[in-house]
Order: C-alpha cells, then sequence, then structure tokens
C-alpha cells in the first residue's frame, strides 16, 4: 500500500500542480488595471487577434470609479473576460458598476454585456452600433467560438445596449461627468469616444488605436480624419485607445497619417491595374511596418479599399 502511495504521488502532484498552474493562468487571462488618475483606470489588452493564448483579452476597457458607483468603456470579449474583470473592480472599490457604455460594435468590447444585464446593469450605446450588434453579432460569437473554444467562451450571448443615443451627449453616472462624443460615421457609425471631465481622460473606443493598424472594414476615412481633429482640440490629459497602449494626444497625428496615407496608395496600385491579391504589395505604408497586426489588418485594409475603389469604377455613369 505503501509502496502504491509513493508511486503515486508523483503523479497527484503532478496533476494538483498543473490545475493550479491552469488556475493562475486563467487568473490572469485579464491584465491588472493601471491607474491613470484618481478614480480612472484602464484594462490594456494585447493588440492582438483573438486566440487561445491571449484568451480573447485583446481591446482594452476602461474603469470609472466615481463617488456612488463604478461605470465601464466597453465589456469585452466574452462573459468570462466580464467576470474576471468584476473581480478586479471588486478588489479596486465596494460600489456597484451602475453603467457601461459599448463605444462601438467590436467583438473585443460588447460580449460582456450579457452578464451585466443579469447583474441589472444598463448598457449605454449609439443606436447605430445598436444596430450592428443585432446584425452582426451572432455571426462574430461563432467566429470567437471557433477561435477559442466553446470553454472560453462559455455563457457568452449576443446582448443589445438597453440604454441608446443618437448623438452627442453629456451625462452623470456613478458620480462623474462624461462627454460622449460623436462626430457621424467614423471608424464605424455609432463609434463614440467618452471623455471624462474629472481627470481629462479620453477614451478613444474604436476611433482610436496606437501603435497597432486600425479596422478600416466600416470606415469613413473623411469623417474619421476630421473626428481625430477634433479630438485633439478637446486636448485631453491622455488617451486611452480601444486597443494599444495608453498615450499623449501629440501622437494622434500618427493615427491621422495611416487614415490619410493609405487610400492614395490603394488608389496608386489600383490605377497601375494589379490584381486584387496584390495590392497590398503595391500599397505598402513602411513607417507603420512596427505597429502590431501589419501583415494581416494592412493586408485586409488595402483589399477593402480597393474592392471600393472597384465597385465605384464599375457603377460609374
Amino acid at each position: 500500500m505503501k509502496v502504491a502511495l509513493a508511486r503515486l504521488l508523483p503523479r497527484l502532484c503532478a496533476v494538483l500542480a498543473s490545475a493550479a498552474l491552469c488556475a493562475v493562468a486563467g487568473a490572469a487571462a485579464v491584465p491588472e488595471p493601471e491607474q491613470l488618475a484618481p478614480g480612472v483606470y484602464a484594462v490594456i489588452a494585447a493588440p492582438e487577434e483573438a486566440a487561445p493564448s491571449n484568451h480573447g483579452v485583446v481591446g482594452n476597457i476602461g474603469i470609472l470609479v466615481g463617488d456612488s458607483g463604478v461605470v465601464l468603456i466597453d465589456t469585452g470579449t466574452s462573459a468570462r473576460y466580464l467576470r474576471q474583470l468584476l473581480a478586479q473592480v471588486r478588489r479596486i472599490t465596494p460600489l456597484p458598476v451602475v453603467l457601461a457604455i459599448n463605444t462601438h460594435q467590436n467583438p473585443a468590447h460588447v460580449f460582456g454585456n450579457g452578464v451585466l444585464r443579469d447583474m441589472g446593469v444598463p448598457v449605454l450605446a449609439h443606436r447605430d452600433t445598436d444596430a450592428f450588434i443585432a446584425a452582426r453579432c451572432q455571426r462574430c460569437l461563432r467566429q470567437l467560438v471557433q477561435a477559442l473554444g466553446e470553454a472560453e467562451m462559455e455563457g457568452t450571448v449576443v446582448t443589445r445596449p438597453s440604454r441608446l443615443i443618437d448623438g452627442p451627449a453629456t451625462i452623470s453616472a456613478g458620480g462623474r461627468t462624461l462627454d460622449l462624443l460623436y462626430y457621424g460615421p467614423t471608424s464605424a457609425p455609432g463609434a463614440i469616444a467618452v471623455l471624462d471631465r474629472e481627470s481629462g481622460t479620453l477614451f478613444g473606443g474604436g476611433m482610436v488605436t496606437m501603435d497597432r493598424i486600425p479596422d478600416l472594414k466600416d470606415a469613413d476615412l473623411g469623417q474619421w480624419q476630421a473626428a481625430l481633429r477634433s479630438l485633439g482640440r478637446i486636448a485631453p490629459a491622455r488617451i486611452v485607445p480601444g486597443a494599444g497602449p495608453v498615450f499623449d494626444p501629440a501622437r494622434l497625428p500618427e493615427l491621422a497619417g495611416y487614415l490619410a496615407a493609405i487610400r492614395p496608395a490603394v488608389e496608386a496600385a489600383f490605377l497601375q491595374r494589379v490584381s486584387l491579391g496584390e495590392a497590398a504589395a503595391a500599397a505598402p505604408l513602411p513607417a507603420y511596418r512596427d505597429w502590431a497586426l501589419y501583415d494581416s489588418m494592412h493586408r485586409k485594409n488595402v483589399e477593402q479599399l480597393y474592392l471600393r475603389l472597384e465597385n465605384a469604377y464599375l457603377n460609374a455613369p
């Protein structure tokens, strides 16, 4: 009996150690919130595509703690992500979450909505973001289950916002005053940014990425560039992008520069009659080669703009 137990113990210890490591890894999936100012925190995620290695934690989330409650800026990729975030919030403050804001429809920012609905917490978004969630998020959810696995996405459901706005607004929530900044269709229809007046912290949502190539799939490039100029004139103390590191507003022209440069690069490739498959190679933007997702997202952006140009050409009178 003692011999059998002695033989079993190493295996048992290995199993227990493995389980403990898995638990630690799961607990560490969401980075610790960084405090940016009194009552202002941000969870800065990996600037990557959702994958098992990052648990789908690829979208930044803001946490605003006021005198009477907590406001979340975006809700993450899954129910699991949001529950882990709420556990971190409880370590910061005992105050309840009183509101969440979906800045845009991206799957990395809206799939914690269901957990909040079950808690009775309202989720606010622009009406166009709500329409995008209704039209697209079932497909997005299926894609995330394929990418991350059923266990990672367990309990995640498509949940639309419960409070809608149609334009810019100023609200008070949890004891903080927030300006909801809307400039029309920019990075996507319905995209908003959130300015916390007390700290001067701007949460850029889908309108702002930094050190990561932005997604132009639903973008109006002209209005987006105009919106970035308006955000710069606000002169916030700091900017928390939807993806990428917290940065000084002086860097906003870097993002605007990508938006300004990509269209003429694609137009030149189109006029050279290169094929769609060759377009990305024909329209490089080397100044942004070091930004995350350059190889994949820049290619997608070039191909999307190429197809728009081709469609306009084919349908011209």
